[in-house]
């Protein structure tokens, strides 16, 4: 038996394209309100989720358009979608990403909202109930002050807060 005495590694491996440089976007910041993270594509893990956040998009047109039940937005606020993508790891066969997955956002001034802009395209909060490993997309909708600076925010399960910063100025 050959393979008996073959090692179960091999001490050849080189390094070469390796690299522990994540300066090229993935992962800058910490991911607080003073060094937040950019949506770019990578995702937040917590106990139970892991969740990834699109570039929220300003959506007033498309949720008015959607049904007609949608009211404009409050005078100087704007709709604002944000797409998720959520990952369900915990030991519950049934949980719902709505309430788990919190997306809002906090405007220079230190005003957190996260309020709701009525029937939502494809959203996150009728995507129903579901397990250990079973994966939700959809979208989360906040009304947001027009033209505010700030930040968006994530927290899973109503625990640690996280900030990004969109990479279009206008998303915040």
């Amino acid at each position: 038996m050959a393979w008996l005495d073959e090692p179960a590694y091999s001490d050849d491996w080189t390094d070469d394209g390796w690299t522990d440089d994540w300066s090229d976007g993935g992962w800058e910041g910490s991911g607080t309100r003073q060094d937040p993270w950019l949506f770019d594509g990578y995702t937040v893990g917590g106990d139970e989720w892991e969740v990834l956040l699109e570039e929220p998009y300003e959506a007033t047109a498309e949720i008015l358009a959607h049904d007609d039940v949608n009211v404009p937005p409050p005078d100087g606020t704007e709709y604002w979608i944000v797409p998720v993508t959520a990952i369900y790891y915990g030991p519950s066969s049934q949980v719902s990403a709505w309430g788990a997955v919190d997306v809002g956002f906090v405007g220079d001034d230190g005003v957190h909202v996260d309020g709701q802009c009525g029937a939502v395209p494809h959203a996150l909060v009728g995507t129903g109930l579901i397990g250990t490993d079973d994966t939700v997309t959809g979208n989360v909708c906040v009304a947001v002050p027009a033209g505010a600076p700030g930040l968006w925010t994530l927290s899973l399960e109503g625990y640690q807060r996280w900030y990004f910063k969109a990479t279009d100025p206008l998303a915040g």
